[in-house]
C-alpha cells in the first residue's frame, strides 16, 4: 500500500472524550493506513503515565504542548468577549472562552509552524495534514484513504455543510470588507460565482449560501494552499485580528479563501453520520462537568451583572 507524506493532527482538551476518539480513529481507519498522528494541547493536559499509555497502545502517535496568548497588539478592550452591542457575545461568549479563540487561532494557522499557539514544525515538511477534534467519532470502518481523496483539491471534508445558526452573521463582523480589500489590493478575480455576487452585493448574511467544511474533519493540499499565498493571507489575517477581535471561525477563514480561487475547491466526503459524527453527547456532558461551583458562579455573575451593565451603557452613550 502506498503512503503519501501526509500527517494527522488533533487539538485535544477533554481526557475522558479523547481516549474514545482516538481508539475508534484507529480501530476503523488509522490501523489500516498508519498515518503519523500528533496530539496537540493547549499546555498539559496529559500527564506522562497517560502519554505512554497511548504510545504502546498506538502506532505513530506524538504529543505536542503549545502556550497560546493574546498576541501583544490587541488591547484587552477589542476582544470578542468585550462586545457588549453584540447579541451572541452577551448570551453565549464570557471571558470563560477565550480558550475558543485560542482553537479559531490555532486551526486558522494551518500553515503557520511553529508560531506561538500554532500547529508545530514538526509538521511543515508534510504534504498533506488532516485536523480532526477530540471528538471527532469515526463510528464505523472506512477502507479508503482520505488524503488520495485530495490530490487535485486543496481541501477536503467529511461532509459539505450549510451554516444554520441564525446568528451566524454576529461571528463575521467586518469579515466581508476584509475580504474585499484582500481582493482588491490582490488583484483577484473571484473564481466561484456565489462569492463573486456575494461580494459585489456587500450583504455578509449572503455567505451562508455558500456550502463549508465541517472544521472538526478537515483536510488540506499544503502545496495548493501555498501556491494561493495562504500564508501571507493568514498572516493578514493574524495582524488586523479578525479571530480575537470578533471570533472569525477557521471554517469561514479557509474556505472563503479558497473560494476566491476555485469554483468548487472543497472535495466532499460525503461521508454519513452512521460513519462519522462530531459533538457526541458525551463530550457536550464533559465540557459542563470542569466547571466547578465557584466558576459556575463567576460566570453567571460575569453574564448578568458586567454584561448586562456595560451593554446597556453603550446603547445609552452610543
Amino acid at each position: 500500500m502506498t503512503k503519501l507524506n501526509a500527517a494527522v493532527i488533533v487539538l485535544a482538551e477533554r481526557k475522558e472524550v479523547f481516549k474514545t476518539t482516538i481508539e475508534l480513529f484507529y480501530s476503523n481507519w488509522n490501523s489500516k493506513f498508519d498515518y503519523p498522528v500528533y496530539v496537540h494541547t493547549f499546555g498539559k493536559i496529559f500527564k506522562p503515565a497517560e502519554k505512554n499509555y497511548f504510545a504502546k497502545k498506538y502506532k505513530n502517535i506524538f504529543f505536542i504542548e503549545i502556550y497560546p496568548e493574546i498576541p501583544k497588539h490587541i488591547n484587552h478592550k477589542d476582544l470578542f468577549y468585550n462586545r457588549y452591542y453584540n447579541d451572541y457575545v452577551f448570551k453565549n461568549f464570557s471571558p470563560l472562552r477565550l480558550g475558543y479563540l485560542h482553537m479559531c487561532h490555532f486551526a486558522a494557522n494551518i500553515t503557520s509552524f511553529g508560531k506561538k499557539g500554532c500547529i508545530s514544525s514538526k509538521l511543515k515538511n508534510y504534504d498533506y495534514i488532516m485536523r480532526i477534534d477530540d471528538d471527532s467519532w469515526f463510528k464505523k470502518r472506512i477502507n479508503f484513504d482520505f488524503f488520495k481523496k485530495i490530490k487535485n483539491y486543496p481541501m477536503a471534508t467529511g461532509r459539505l455543510t450549510k451554516m444554520k445558526r441564525k446568528d451566524v452573521d454576529l461571528t463575521r463582523e467586518n469579515l466581508l470588507k476584509f475580504y474585499k480589500k484582500y481582493i482588491y489590493e490582490n488583484y483577484i478575480k473571484v473564481k466561484n460565482k456565489k462569492l463573486s455576487l456575494i461580494i459585489k452585493e456587500g450583504d455578509p448574511i449572503k455567505l451562508n449560501l455558500l456550502s463549508y467544511s465541517l472544521g472538526n474533519f478537515d483536510l488540506y493540499n499544503m502545496k495548493l494552499l501555498k501556491e494561493k499565498r495562504f500564508p501571507e493571507f493568514i498572516d493578514k489575517v493574524n495582524k488586523y485580528g479578525g479571530i480575537y477581535k470578533y471570533r472569525w471561525g477557521d471554517y469561514d477563514l479557509i474556505d472563503l479563501f479558497l473560494y476566491m480561487f476555485y469554483e468548487k475547491p472543497i472535495f466532499d466526503l460525503k461521508l454519513s453520520k452512521s460513519h462519522y459524527e462530531t459533538s457526541h453527547p458525551l463530550a457536550k456532558r464533559i465540557l459542563i462537568n470542569p466547571l466547578n461551583k465557584t466558576n459556575i458562579f463567576s460566570h453567571l455573575f460575569y453574564r448578568f451583572l458586567t454584561h448586562q451593565i456595560k451593554k446597556r451603557f453603550y446603547k445609552i452613550f452610543n
